[in-house]
C-alpha cells in the first residue's frame, strides 16, 4: 500500500467514525459482549471524545488519525474474540467495511509516530 493509497483509505474510515462510535455505545450495552470487550470498547469511545489526544484532534486528518487507528483495533479485537454476528446486530451498514479494518491500521501506521502507536497499542489490551 503506497501512501496516497493508505490516505484514501483512512479518509473514508474516518468518516465513519460516528457510525463506528454509535456501534461501539451499542455494544457495551449488550449483554452477549464479554465485560473485558465492554471496557476495551468504553476506552476506545472515551479517547475519541477525550480532548486529550496523543494527537490533537485540531490537526487537520491527523488528529482523526489516531482516532480511526483507536476504533479499527477495538474493534478488531472484539470482531476476533465474539465474531461477526455480534457486529451484524447494529451494523446498518455494508459489512465490507469490517473486512477492511487491517487495511485502515496499515494505513494509519503511514501517520502515526511509532512511539504514538505504541502508546495507543498499550490503552487495547
Amino acid at each position: 500500500m503506497d501512501k496516497e493509497k493508505a490516505k484514501s483509505l483512512l479518509l473514508e474510515f474516518i468518516n465513519l467514525i460516528p457510525s463506528f462510535i454509535k456501534l461501539m455505545y451499542h455494544l457495551v450495552k449488550d449483554p452477549q459482549v464479554d465485560i473485558a470487550d465492554k471496557a476495551i470498547l468504553g476506552a476506545a469511545i472515551a479517547y475519541i471524545f477525550s480532548p486529550l489526544d496523543l494527537v490533537p484532534d485540531f490537526i487537520p486528518f491527523l488528529g482523526q488519525v489516531d482516532d480511526a487507528f483507536i476504533a479499527a483495533i477495538a474493534l478488531q479485537r472484539l470482531i476476533n474474540s465474539a465474531g461477526q454476528d455480534i457486529i451484524k446486530e447494529y451494523w446498518d451498514g455494508n459489512m465490507k467495511v469490517f473486512e477492511s479494518l487491517q487495511n485502515a491500521v496499515e494505513a494509519a501506521l503511514f501517520f502515526l509516530p511509532q512511539k504514538t502507536v505504541d502508546m495507543l497499542l498499550k490503552k487495547i489490551p
